[in-house]
């Protein structure tokens, strides 16, 4: 899964990278983006606030629209695999709603992201992600990040009416796999336009898009466990640890 990333560069640069208008608000970089954060996501019109935790349009857990009901019935089995993928990570805890990742596999056909998938799709804005690794009970985290530590583009869907988005994963690339099963799906720079175009909607050519990015283009290294609670949001948390 992906839970925890960051966007440490200014709005300007995010706007210039993804070829965007300038958005009518303003944003502050952050080195610790957790679930529930509302943040900058490009979506076909330009740059949207969105908020991490994605809430299907037929879900009555849409903000703002009282208590929140369960998406499926209690044992059923998409409630089984979507709660697999977004089970609260024991080294961030922290109160979520909403999904926040989605599977690549199946995103075409399940209810809680096909409607999504085929008409809103978009990208988040990163120029990192944190993974924790797990050893003898102990979770360690890292960060993973392009070599040129740019900017790059998380393919993610999102659903108007709730004003939420979640993040697309994939199985690991050898890089992650170190660390994690999983990886968010980046996508190349040249697939980004066509991925945010909600004309284009041939299953065919998209799906294929999802899958793990090229290890050498990418890094790793342990940071500080100061990044394990959310509301550390410094320069702290991108500096490796030190041996």
């Amino acid at each position: 899964m992906c839970g925890r990333y960051s966007q440490t560069l200014d709005l300007a640069e995010v706007v210039k990278r993804f070829g965007l208008k300038p958005p009518p608000f303003n944003a502050k970089p952050s080195y610790n983006i957790a679930p529930g954060a509302q943040v900058p996501v490009a979506c076909a019109g330009g740059l949207r606030l969105l908020k991490w935790g994605f809430i299907p349009a037929w879900s009555s857990g849409a903000l703002g629209a009282g208590p929140s009901l369960p998406l499926f019935s209690a044992g059923n089995t998409l409630e089984r695999k979507f709660s697999e993928e977004t089970a609260p990570d024991t080294a961030a805890p922290q109160a979520r709603e909403g999904f926040i990742n989605a599977r690549a596999e199946g995103i075409a056909s399940r209810p809680a992201f096909r409607a999504a998938f085929y008409r809103t799709r978009c990208l988040i804005p990163a120029d990192g992600f944190y993974e924790w690794h797990s050893s003898a009970g102990v979770k360690a985290p890292y960060r993973f990040e392009m070599r040129d530590k740019g900017l790059f583009g998380m393919a993610g869907v999102y659903e108007e009416k709730s004003g939420t988005f979640a993040i697309i994963t994939a199985a690991a690339s050898a890089l992650v796999r170190t660390v994690h099963h999983r990886m968010p799906v980046i996508l190349e720079p040249r697939h980004e336009a066509q991925w945010l175009d909600p004309r284009f909607r041939d299953s065919e050519t998209l799906l294929p898009l999802l899958r793990a990015y090229d290890s050498a283009k990418m890094h790793v290294y342990r940071v500080s466990d100061v990044v394990n609670d959310p509301r550390n949001d410094s320069p702290d948390c991108l500096r490796p640890l030190e041996a």
